[in-house]
């Protein structure tokens, strides 16, 4: 409780304050004006010269006057809230006495005392009527004695009479310290109102200063929690980036993965792969190449190139010196502001951002992928490390489709001449025969065998006999179409599957076959030779109904070329239908 008088009390000094200051000023001038009055009534009404005593007398009590309001004035900016309201309380108490003397002193004394009361009236507004009755009372009892002592002295002089001026200055006096008093009790009314608006008001200021801080608190407290929100959302974006990103490459990855395992074929694996990359990596251009020969040469494999010319330009140019790092040393390299002048194998094609990532495996290369586009700052380093991914993929695809196609050769084609072997052309005829039963199509079968293959073999040797076989085989495939099979069916015997050929078109191949044989010349440096050939001709379904009667009917006519002196050509007889 005492905290809160005192911060009432300090409230309360200070509202009053703000009005003291300016009634002292005012006090000052009707003072002053009060000075210049007496002096003039003294004059004018009793004809009475200057006095200077009266006028020194007064001027010291408004210099008392002024000299307790300045000193006020100064105590209430330094002195303690305590102290200021006991200090202010002695001050106004001698100013009311000064002011109560000064003019009981002048000669219209009655009808300015009421000048000494507007203070006090404005300390009823500021502090209520209980605070206000001393001051009422002391400047009654200051009223009384200092008019009772110039009654008392004008009586001696022989002015005036003593018991009716004491009479006159009671009743005077107590009209107007009744109705004084009256009017500071309204007064104090709007005092109380005042008060209790300015508590009400207080009350309401802390309650809502309390609410703001509340409220600042809550609004640090969202805030806080929405840059929370923020950090977090941005989090979960990068996160969802991230994985967006990381199921894209998987996806990428695991269609690659099945492409490995399902495609075989190097040029189909290529251009798969390459295709994954264009739609994964966005680029404008994507090229494949792989090394070839004992310098490992680059050579342009698949690209998504479509002009002649420009993937003309890229082959001619894949080897440039700026690849290097990639093909000999196996480093990736990106160039987001590609100079055509460095990469000639971009020249008139506004390439301006490039990727080259080397394909290695088991610390070879195998080749490179490159990737291009038309923007500056188009890839950046996860383009590159994704690319990279890709590419060890592709390695292993790589890899993988060159060793099934080697286990594919070893178990297809006869390792001496590189033709098929029996085992993959007795599978190749039932599939072929099939197709001609079903689609009604002639197959003919050719069969030829070495004349005196033997006598080489006694007379040269097996290497000599050996060359004779891969001369053979070499000069045949050269001379055959893409569909028909060549194929070692034993020793020196090799046979030819000829699809959608009909009897009199597989006899006239056979003799060409069997010319150009005779004509070769064999030489291994030191020994030359020629051979020839036997040749029997079947075709179905002209001279056999089935695979296996086409063989036979072949053999027969194989056996008759070699009865008929050898280095012939002869058909298989027409079959009864």
């Amino acid at each position: 409780m005492g905290i809160i008088d005192q911060e009432n009390n300090e409230r309360t000094y200070t509202n009053y304050m703000k009005y003291e200051h300016n009634i002292t000023k005012v006090g000052w001038i009707i003072l002053v004006f009060l000075l210049l009055e007496d002096v003039f009534a003294r004059a004018v009404v009793l004809n009475q010269s200057i006095a200077l005593k009266v006028i020194i007398k007064h001027g010291l009590l408004l210099c008392i006057y002024i000299a307790l309001s300045i000193f006020k004035v100064q105590h209430a900016r330094n002195a303690a809230a305590y102290s200021k309201g006991k200090t202010f309380e002695l001050i106004k108490s001698l100013e009311i006495i000064v002011i109560v003397v000064f003019i009981s002193s002048m000669y219209h004394s009655a009808f300015f005392y009421f000048v000494a009361l507007l203070p006090i009236t404005f300390i009823s507004l500021t502090k209520g009527f209980r605070r206000t009755i001393p001051y009422i009372l002391l400047s009654f009892i200051v009223q009384i004695l200092s008019q009772y002592i110039v009654s008392t002295w004008l009586a001696r002089s022989g002015i005036g009479n003593l018991i009716r001026d004491v009479k006159y200055l009671i009743i005077i006096s107590m009209v107007q310290y009744v109705l004084f008093t009256l009017f500071c009790y309204i007064w104090s009314g709007i005092y109380n109102e005042y008060a209790r608006s300015e508590e009400e008001n207080n009350i309401l200021i802390d309650r809502l200063g309390d609410k703001y801080v509340q409220l600042e608190l809550a609004k640090k407290e969202i805030q806080n929690h929405y840059e929370k929100q923020i950090e977090t959302n941005n989090q979960l974006e990068e996160a969802n980036k991230k994985l967006t990103a990381s199921l894209a490459e998987f996806y990428t990855l695991q269609q690659i993965s099945q492409a490995i395992t399902s495609i075989f074929d190097m040029n189909e694996l290529l251009k798969f792969v390459n295709d994954v990359i264009i739609g994964v990596m966005g680029a404008a251009h994507s090229t494949i190449a792989l090394c070839y020969g004992p310098q490992n040469k680059l050579k342009v494999q698949v690209s998504s190139i479509f002009d002649k010319k420009d993937l003309a330009i890229v082959s001619d140019y894949i080897n440039c010196d700026i690849l290097k790092p990639s093909t000999e040393e196996g480093h990736s390299m990106i160039d987001n502001a590609v100079n055509e002048e460095d990469y000639p194998f971009t020249k008139g094609r506004n390439i301006k951002a490039m990727i080259c990532v080397p394909l290695l495996a088991k610390g070879r290369t195998l080749g490179i992928v490159l990737i291009e586009h038309s923007i500056k700052d188009a890839f950046d380093d996860e383009n590159m490390r994704l690319l990279e991914v890709i590419s060890q993929q592709v390695s292993i695809a790589i890899e993988n489709a060159r060793l099934y196609q080697q286990m594919h050769d070893l178990a297809t084609l006869d390792n001496l001449t590189g033709a098929y072997n029996r085992l993959y052309f007795n599978d190749k005829l039932q599939e072929e025969f099939k197709k001609a039963q079903e689609g009604g199509h002639d197959l003919s079968f050719i069969i030829l065998d070495i004349d005196h293959f033997k006598k080489f073999n006694d007379t040269y040797g097996h290497l000599f006999g050996d060359l004779v076989l891969k001369t053979l085989s070499g000069f045949i495939m050269k001379t055959l179409r893409k569909e028909d099979v060549f194929a070692r069916y034993g020793g020196e015997e090799f046979v030819i599957l000829m699809p959608y050929t009909s009897l009199e078109q597989a006899k006239e191949k056979a003799e060409d076959l069997r010319i150009g044989v005779s004509q070769l010349s064999i030489t291994d440096r030191v020994v030359s030779a020629s051979i020839t050939i036997s040749i029997g001709v079947s075709t179905f379904p002209e001279t056999a109904g089935r695979s296996q009667e086409l063989i036979r009917t072949a053999d027969d006519a194989l056996y008759e070329a070699k009865r008929a002196g050898r280095n012939l050509v002869r058909v298989a007889k027409a079959r009864n239908k």
